[in-house]
Order: structure tokens, then sequence, then C-alpha cells
């Protein structure tokens, strides 16, 4: 079975960038409105330099830039802490509604028969915040600059009797300087223990700082620093509102779902071989074994290019399905979450390791939605993208105490349920003596008592009124290994709806500091359960003495 991670990083332009489109005037260059995954992944292909004849480095080469092990995704810009990504396409706007707030219609949720009469418009902003709490739109800052060349002798543009121009007048777009993009770097592998070591390797690959774009002599550079974020199990994270948020559920028969493109996606035809867009309505069916029917989709199309630095060639441009398509499908048997992220963690189509090709499921559209329109540069930010650190021990100092009261709630609910027989306060006693220390070093003790060999673990006694005693549906020696795993600390805490309510910088600097505290977040939880667990002793045997 294949492990996935998925390592976030924030890029800040120290300079403006040129991301070339495909196509267009020769005298021209128009810019992405991001930082494609190919920047990012021929940064770590320099850094690599030609392996030559070693096998090893050959090896190591095919694992970290061919896709073998490492997949470089899209780095959209960052709105409120949050990356973005590609705006539905079906999402559209009455023509003269100009308010900040809009009121959205989404084209998904609707049939033939009942297509709304109001004339709409495309929405202009091309990134949506979707998992955020209060979904954002958003466009980055692009800026434009005529530049002109000149025949040297004769210090103008010219034209000779063959039609032949010397010198010319060409424009430029660029990404402004001091804008902020957040990429991920998804990791696979067999073995969990092996994702530690290439993530290491890639971050020492990269370093702290990258070139990307292009005319770098011309005063533009594309020089950006790298800043990297902890590690999470998805590529987008956060409850989100209604419809605007990753999946959280298992999908059942008549089920309506949507799936929605994150990046370009490449697919080809199986019985001709070429590249066609059109087939990939039979990979959805191929990749769900044919559990889903198609009942709308609104979808556009681009062609993906590409340049190859090693060769100094571009690359056959191709069409391909645009981000920001929309699928909406309707399950004819059930299908569960687990088999949705799996198919999120592999991607569609080709070029995957690039960073296209990526989907994220959400749930069944509404005909309305209101959005915010975020104009404004994110605030609370230093010229290195990261927030002062006044602010961030602010949040942490409000988000500790929220987590705190819910530590003292739950511990409360949980005791109050625990089905009798107790374990003794003894017992009780001598667990709790060893969370008074530091929370890696008590787990790993905690561990070797309930699960170690014979010589390691409590004595049968003791282990029999852990048994004994039922707590959360599952006796209390299999609450308290469960309660040491970080996404079930995570659900028991609703750290996502803490960090949602209560974030300063963003939910994802909250889940992140949440992250690197998994463990006394633990600790404090089974040492708050054990402690009510006494009290309910000590108050049944004052019950029984009277």
């Amino acid at each position: 079975m294949s492990h996935y991670r998925y390592l976030p990083y924030i890029l800040t332009l120290n300079s403006p960038a040129i991301i070339s489109t495909p196509g267009g005037d020769p005298n021209s260059s128009s810019t992405l409105s991001y930082i494609p995954g190919t920047a990012v992944r021929g940064a770590s292909a320099t850094a690599l330099g030609d392996p030559h004849g070693d096998n090893s480095r050959k090896q190591e080469f095919r694992d970290i830039v061919l896709g073998g092990t490492v997949c470089y995704l899209n780095a959209y810009p960052i709105v409120n802490g949050r990356r973005a990504l590609a705006t539905p396409v079906s999402l559209r706007l009455k023509k003269d509604d100009l308010k900040d707030t809009k009121d959205v219609t989404d084209l998904s949720a609707y049939d033939l028969e009942s297509w709304p009469d109001e004339e709409l418009i495309p929405i202009g902003e091309e990134f949506l915040t979707i998992g955020a709490a209060q979904p954002a739109l958003y466009n980055p800052k692009i800026s434009s600059r005529i530049h002109h060349q000149r025949d040297r002798e004769k210090g103008r543009a010219w034209k000779d009797k063959d039609g032949k121009t010397h010198g010319a007048i060409f424009t430029f777009e660029s990404l402004d300087s001091s804008q902020i993009f957040g990429g991920v770097i998804q990791l696979r592998s067999e073995q969990e223990e092996e994702l530690d070591l290439i993530e290491s390797r890639v971050k020492e690959l990269l370093g702290e700082t990258l070139l990307v774009g292009r005319s770098r002599r011309a005063g533009y550079g594309g020089m950006v620093s790298i800043a990297w974020d902890s590690s999470r199990s998805r590529e987008v994270s956060g409850a989100g509102m209604e419809v605007l948020g990753p999946l959280s559920r298992d999908i059942v028969q008549h089920d309506k779902f949507r799936l929605l493109l994150t990046s370009a996606c490449i697919v080809r035809s199986p019985s001709t071989g070429q590249a066609d867009p059109a087939a990939f309505m039979d990979m959805i069916a191929s990749r769900l074994n044919n559990r889903v029917d198609m009942i709308r989709k609104v979808w556009t199309f681009e062609a993906i290019g590409g340049f190859n630095r090693k060769w100094r060639l571009e690359l056959p441009q191709t069409m391909a399905v645009s981000a920001g398509s929309v699928f909406v499908l309707k399950a004819n048997q059930a299908i569960t979450l687990n088999e949705l992220h799996e198919i999120e963690h592999e991607g569609f189509g080709e070029r995957k390791d690039e960073g296209y090709g990526r989907l994220l499921f959400l749930d069944q559209p509404l005909p309305k939605i209101l959005l915010l329109t975020f104009t404004e540069s994110p605030s609370g930010t230093t010229s290195t993208g990261l927030p002062p650190e006044i602010v961030t021990k602010i949040e942490t100092r409000i988000v500790r105490a929220q987590l705190a009261r819910k530590i003292e709630e739950k511990a409360a609910e949980l005791a109050k349920s625990a089905r009798l027989p107790l374990p003794k306060n003894s017992l009780i006693g001598r667990l709790r003596t060893q969370l008074r220390g530091e929370a890696h070093e008590a787990i790993s003790v905690l561990k070797l008592w309930l699960t170690g060999n014979e010589a390691e673990k409590l004595k049968r006694p003791a282990m029999e009124q852990l048994e004994r005693c039922k707590i959360d549906g599952r006796d209390l020696r299999a609450w308290i290994l469960d309660a040491m795993n970080r996404e079930m600390i995570f659900n028991l805490l609703n750290v996502d709806v803490v960090g949602q309510r209560f974030y300063v910088v963003s939910e994802q600097s909250v889940r992140s500091g949440a992250e690197v505290k998994s463990e006394e977040l633990s600790v404090r939880l089974i040492d708050a359960v054990l402690a009510d667990l006494a009290i309910r002793n000590k108050n049944q045997e004052v019950s029984d003495a009277q």
C-alpha cells in the first residue's frame, strides 16, 4: 500500500516573475497567475544535476524529478493564510453585481428545465479559498510593461528591403513582487519510514531561494524565497462552508457529489492514443468502477505546453481539461471516503509529477451562495511572508486556552459515560504519574505498558481493570491507544472548528501549531479523563459509605 505525505510551502516573490503562457504574439509574453509545479520541479532537477552514468544518481533523479516518488503541485496565491484553488467555472454572477459580497449562482446545480433566466457572466477572480470558513475570491496582481529593441548602429528599429525587422516593440506581463504563493509537494512511498528521508532530501535540494520564470536579464528574475510549513495527510484541508469544503463522508447509493479539477488534466483516448479531453469522462467512470452516473458537467479547455531547458526546446502543446472544471456525479452504488481519498492522492491523466491532474471531491452544489472578494494583500505578514512573532504568540495563547477548555469538556463527557467497573485509583494514579513528564516520553512509556511484551507491559490484573472499563464504545486500554493518534485527538477536540473560530493569522497556522503539540494534547486529554474517573471512584466510595 502506498503512503502519501504533503509538504506545504510558501513562496514569496522578491522580484517580478514572468511565467509564460503558451501561444500568443511572439513579441509579447502573457504570464500565468500562479507558479506552476514545473518551476519548482525544474529547480530540483537543476540542484541534482546531470547524473551521467552513475546508477544511484540516476535512480534518485528518476524518483525526485521524473515522478517516481515526488509530485510538484502548483503554487497558488495565499489568501487569508490559506492556499487558494482555481475558481469553479460553474460559478456565475449577475452582470451588474459590483459588490464585494457577491450573490453567486452555481450552474452545476441546475438542469435544462430549471436553468436560471437572469443574464449571468463568469466570475472575474481566478482563485477561491475552498475549505475556508468564509471562502474568498481573489486575483493576483499582474503588471504590464512595454519594451523596445533597437538596432545598435542606427539607434532605432527599421525594416530592410526584404521586409525583415531589425528591432521590435514588445509587451511583457509579470506577477508583481512581494506576493505570496502557497505550493504543495506530494511524497509517495511504499514504506512510511522512507517519507522522512525523501522529505529531508527535497528540502535540501530546494534550499531557501529559487529562480522561476523567464527574462531574468530584463529586470524580472523571478527570485523567490521558500518557507516550509508542517506536513499533512491531504492536499486540501479545512471543513469550509457547506458546499465549498473537501468531502468528509462516505457516499451512499443515489447520493450526488462533485468532482472539481484543481489543476489542468491531460488525458488520452484509449482507442486512438491521441490527447483527447473528452476521454476524461470515461476515465472518471473507470476510476470509480462504473459506480457513478454523470449528471451534468461545466468544463472548459486550455492549451498546455512547456519548455525543456536541457534541450532548449518548447514541449509540444496539447489540449487539456482546465482547472476549475466541475462534474456532478450520482452514485449508483456506495463509495467509501477512503476510496475517494485514494483517487485524490493518485490524480488523473498525464504529467502528474508536474502538478497536472489534481482533483478534489465536494458535496452536491447549492443554486445560490454568497462569496467575498478579497482585494488587498494579506495583512499581518512581514516582508518574508510570515506573520510577526507577536501575532503568532497571541494566536497561540488564544488557541491554547480554547483547546484547554475543550479538553476539560470532553474529558468530563467521556468520564461520565464510562461504564462500570472503573479501574482502581491506585492504577489510575500510576498511569497519571507517567503523564507528568515530557509528552513524547510519556506516550512511549504508555505504549510499552499497553502493547509491549510480557516483561514490559502491565501485569494481567491491571490490564483486566482497563479492559473491563468501557469508554466511548471500546475498552479503556484501546481508547488510550487511540487517543495517542493525531487525527483522533484532532477529531475529539474539534481542532479545525477551533481554528476557524479563533484564528488570528490563519486556520492553517492553528492546525500546524496543533500538529506540533499533538502529543501534548493527547497526554492532557488522557490525564484529564483519568482524573475524572478517579473522582467518580471517590464519589462512589462516599456514596457506599453512607
